[in-house]
């Protein structure tokens, strides 16, 4: 479960960076949030309709504005550890971080987005439940068929009894 702290008056702290990269509009941001036990680094990236994001840990105390500094000085920003490009919708609207945090507070407590962060852990979870939900239904199937056969052989058996000589 994924909580929110206070830090530096807001409870998820984020910050927006804009580039143009070969003709084409780069939005970058970072949010640092709490995860139990640790802090991490949220890096998102939206690149000509796609969506990609990377997760770096600070560590387990919080940080402060100087260690977030010197955090931020060492990254290797070429290095970070991108996850597979989805594509993603681009009407982004700006949401006041009160709202914002409501909002990520309720999705974080529904079980479709319990324990994840980006949109591919949200499609790898909605693959899980679909999976779960039909290896439910084919259990299902499977106990009604053994009643049935207990039934079926149950009668027989009472049939065979009282059949006479």
């Amino acid at each position: 479960m994924y909580k929110t702290r206070r830090f530096a008056d807001r409870d998820l702290c984020t910050y927006h960076l804009n580039s143009m990269h070969e003709s084409d509009f780069i939005n970058h941001s970072v949010t640092v949030m709490f995860c139990p036990p640790f802090w991490i680094a949220l890096f998102e990236m939206h690149y000509g309709g796609q969506y990609s994001v990377a997760k770096v840990i600070i560590g387990t105390s919080e940080p402060t504005g100087a260690k977030l500094k010197s955090f931020f000085e060492r990254l290797d920003y070429s290095n970070l550890p991108y996850t597979k490009e989805i594509d993603d919708p681009a009407n982004r609207c700006n949401v006041g971080y009160k709202k914002m945090q409501k909002k990520i507070k309720h999705e974080t407590e529904t079980d479709n987005y319990k324990n994840a962060f980006t949109k591919a852990q949200i499609e790898l979870k909605k693959q899980y439940c679909e999976l779960k939900a039909n290896n439910k239904h084919e259990a299902k199937k499977r106990s009604e068929n053994l009643l049935k056969r207990k039934i079926e052989l149950r009668q027989i058996k009472h049939k065979e009894k009282h059949k006479g000589h």
